[in-house]
Parts: structure tokens; sequence; C-alpha cells
């Protein structure tokens, strides 16, 4: 009964109003946003394009992976840069954009400079190397994959910034895959780690947030 005490004690503080107890832990569970490695989108009125292109040649790894990690990096910068007058150019209007030219285009800035676009600034991803399933044997998974991420100025082409990232996910080591639901959610979430390290490049973010999809990866041997 006595271990009850303090705890009783601080829910009834917590209850007449000592706003610091209350919110104390509660940024230590929901954690603190920390500021983007790049700021260039925070401020100011913009409009914004995602733009994915893809180097590999291995198709049938890639499939559809560019425009679902563009998807989710565009809706990650609509909903987590914090700046009220950022506008950011639907989806749907690049991949029409890209369909129309059979994904074939010189630069970002072209890209970006088409009245149906007409973007401030692109982010643009190129997918150098990607790859799910094992060369050596088909039946073990690992993502792997390098990618270049630009953001360049439409009316100066200027380069604003610019990343190269490698991701390996799982993090520790492949996976059996011959299960078939065992690959297909590997691949979902594996373009979302990637879509989640791209989007973090430019919009504030808690850090645990972004390794988290990792730790969640130990279930996927445990199908």
């Amino acid at each position: 009964m006595k271990k009850l005490i303090p705890l009783l004690l601080l829910f009834t503080l917590t209850l007449t109003g000592c706003q610091g107890l209350l919110l104390t832990p509660l940024w230590i569970i929901q954690g603190r946003d920390e500021p983007p490695k790049h700021d260039i989108l925070l401020k100011g009125e913009q409009r914004v394009a995602v733009v994915p292109r893809a180097l590999s040649s291995n198709a049938f790894e890639l499939q559809n992976a560019p425009q679902d990690i563009a998807r989710q990096v565009n809706h990650l910068l609509e909903t987590k840069t914090k700046n009220k007058k950022l506008r950011v150019v639907e989806q749907s209007k690049v991949e029409k954009w890209l369909d129309n030219c059979n994904n074939n285009f010189d630069s970002f800035v072209e890209v970006g400079n088409d009245r149906s676009i007409n973007a401030d600034v692109v982010i643009g991803f190129t997918i150098v190397g990607f790859q799910i399933r094992d060369p050596q044997n088909p039946y073990m998974a690992q993502g792997k994959c390098q990618i270049q991420v630009e953001a360049v100025e439409v009316a100066s082409g200027k380069v604003l910034s610019s990343d190269t990232l490698e991701l390996i996910y799982p993090p520790s080591t492949p996976i059996d895959i011959t299960d078939p639901n065992k690959a297909s959610r590997l691949r979902s979430e594996f373009v979302t780690v990637i879509a989640r390290n791209i989007g973090a490049l430019f919009h504030p973010h808690v850090p645990h947030e972004i390794r988290a999809i990792d730790a969640d990866s130990i279930n996927l041997h445990r199908f």
C-alpha cells in the first residue's frame, strides 16, 4: 500500500492543475520533433512536386516501387512539413506527366516547368540500385537500395540539396520468403522505410519513428 501513495499523489497533482507533471511524461512518450537536415520547405509560399526516377535495370524487382515511394513522400511532405503556405502537387498529376513521356526526361527542372505541374521546387529522387531477393538464393530476401535525392529550384535550376541514401531492410539479416505473403509484406515495408528516410530530409520528425519500422521487422521472422 505504501508503494501506491507516491503514484496516487502524482495522479492527484496532475488532476488539480499541476500541468508540468502531466506534460513531462507525455513528452517522454511522444518524443520531440527534430528539424530536418534541409529546411528549404519550412518557410514561405512554395509549390513542390515529388518526382521519381529509376536508373536500375532490374525492372522485375522494381515494379511500381518508384511510384509507391513518391506517393508516400508526397503525403509525408503534405502532412508533416508544418508550413501552411506549402502546396504539394497532386502525385496523380506527376504520374500522368511521367506516363506521357514514358518516364523519359532530361532533368527534374523539365518536369517542374510543365504547366500541369508548375512547381517552384522539385524533390526528385533517383533509384540507382534496388534489390529484394538474394540473387544467390531466391527464397531469401533483404531489401537493399541506393537512392540519390535532390531538391531543385525550378526557376534557376539550382540544386538546393543533394543526398545519397543507402538503405538495407531488415538491417540485420536476410529472411526466408518461401511464403509469398511474407515477400509481399517485406516489399511493402521496405518501400515505407525508403519513403520515411527521404521525407525526413525535409520535414520535422521524431527520429525513433523513422527507425521504428526497423524494430518491427523482427516480426517478419515470426510468420
